[in-house]
């Protein structure tokens, strides 16, 4: 499982840099390729804001890539956080209809949660697991 978790999480963390290196130092050809309104302003500031986040997620994810058993409790919300991200967009997608590219993008995030999820299923200690057996019987 741990070569899964290196190929996995590491590619989840190259996409979050990417991404969030394509929204703060391509922001032009970010805005462009998404046919999103210009970014100018104060909101400039928002925009480089969430590529810090994303950022941060992917050197989370980078972690998990390295060490997977001590850095578990970053799997968990890394899957809560690319849910949450899918949802948003698609409430936005739903009432201004040019964010299907965004939610199109974003919707990788949706396979990443699932996977997370799942690694986190196929992994759970042997303790978990014994206590569930007995709670269900």
């Amino acid at each position: 499982m741990n070569a899964y978790a290196r190929w996995l999480f590491g590619i989840a963390a190259a996409a979050n840099l990417m991404v969030a290196a394509a929204m703060s130092v391509g922001q032009g050809w970010f805005v462009a390729l998404l046919a999103l309104d210009p970014i100018s302003g104060t909101n400039v500031v928002l925009v480089d804001l969430a590529a810090v986040l994303i950022a941060g997620f992917g050197y989370g994810y980078a972690r998990v890539a390295l060490d997977p058993a001590r850095f578990r409790p970053l799997i968990a919300i890394g899957a809560l956080g690319k849910l949450a991200a899918v949802v948003t967009v698609l409430v936005g997608a739903l009432t201004m209809l040019h964010l299907w590219r965004l939610f199109g993008l974003i919707g990788g995030d949706l396979v990443f949660a699932a996977l997370f999820i799942n690694y986190l299923r196929r992994t759970r200690p042997q303790a978990t697991r014994r206590r569930e057996r007995r709670v269900f019987r």
